[in-house]
């Protein structure tokens, strides 16, 4: 004879179907199906599909789009995450230091953050257009001449970058400021009655404190910013001459615009398989400092 057990068993498992099958059907079958078609040689425009293996793969690895995509996104994201750790920290420690800060002064900082991926992108390319854009009129007005910031291949990433900076630092800003609220304040006190310096608290004291905070923060900062799409895809399009085009952009050109699934799900795979890599790494090393 079955018990009540059994039957709350049942119950519950009812409880989780709809999200196992909305699971299955957005998350689970998609994944599959791209990773077949990864060791296919299965373009949209040929109606011959055959297996190929992990030959895909192989082309990936030696493809010289991916190689300097793969590059790009490196550049990208190791200047505009940093810029976003210096400022946020700064921004958090100086929140910290007030005795009373107006809500307000948080909410306009949290906008950024706030605001959609498309219209953030359409906001700074009308910034930056060279005919009528607030940015080089300003730098016209200071003395720095005419400057194509989306037509020149340097600038063209230094616009992804400043705008990635201005939309992601208030996460960062969030996350430090929370570390640091969550700080014992006996620890300060302590070494201000030895004595110690502000810098001396600085590298000693807080940031010694805040490790697993920080690797945490930068660890998901790098997971959501490989995920890049919309704001550079607005922006820029991957130009001008590709400068810009991170490893989104070219999987999105090789899948939707040539077709070729295959290779767009074999470097999809890679890319999943470096972030993978690179977050195990990262969380067993935070919470083996723990």
């Amino acid at each position: 004879m079955k018990g009540p057990n059994a039957s709350a068993g049942r119950h519950g498992l009812l409880f989780f179907l709809p999200a196992g099958v909305f699971l299955t059907v957005v998350l689970i079958y998609p994944m599959l199906y791209s990773l077949y078609a990864s060791l296919t040689n299965m373009r949209l425009t040929s109606p011959i599909t055959r297996f190929v293996g992990l030959d895909t793969y192989a082309s990936v690895l030696t493809n010289s789009a991916f190689i300097s995509s793969v590059v790009l996104t490196l550049i990208f994201l190791v200047v505009a995450i940093s810029l976003e750790f210096l400022i946020g920290f700064a921004l958090a420690l100086s929140f910290k230091s007030m005795r009373k800060t107006h809500p307000i002064m948080r909410a306009l900082l949290m906008l950024p953050l706030m605001a959609t991926p498309v219209s953030v992108g359409l906001v700074w390319k009308l910034m930056l257009n060279s005919d009528f854009g607030i940015i080089p009129y300003a730098g016209q007005q200071l003395g720095f001449g005419t400057m194509l910031w989306l037509a020149d291949p340097v600038l063209a990433m230094v616009s992804v970058i400043i705008m990635d900076v201005w939309q992601w630092t208030p996460f960062m800003f969030l996350i430090l400021l929370a570390g640091l609220e969550g700080l014992p304040e006996e620890v300060f006190e302590a070494a201000e009655v030895d004595g110690s310096r502000a810098l001396h608290l600085l590298f000693h004291i807080t940031l010694p404190l805040m490790a697993r905070i920080i690797g945490v923060a930068l660890a998901f900062r790098v997971m959501f910013a490989i995920a890049t799409f919309d704001t550079v895809f607005v922006l820029t399009k991957g130009g001008p001459a590709r400068a810009t085009d991170l490893i989104t952009l070219l999987i999105q050109r090789e899948g939707l615009v040539n077709l070729n699934v295959a290779l767009a799900s074999a470097m999809s795979f890679l890319v999943l398989l470096m972030v993978t890599a690179f977050s195990a790494f990262t969380f067993k090393r935070v919470l083996s400092n723990g």
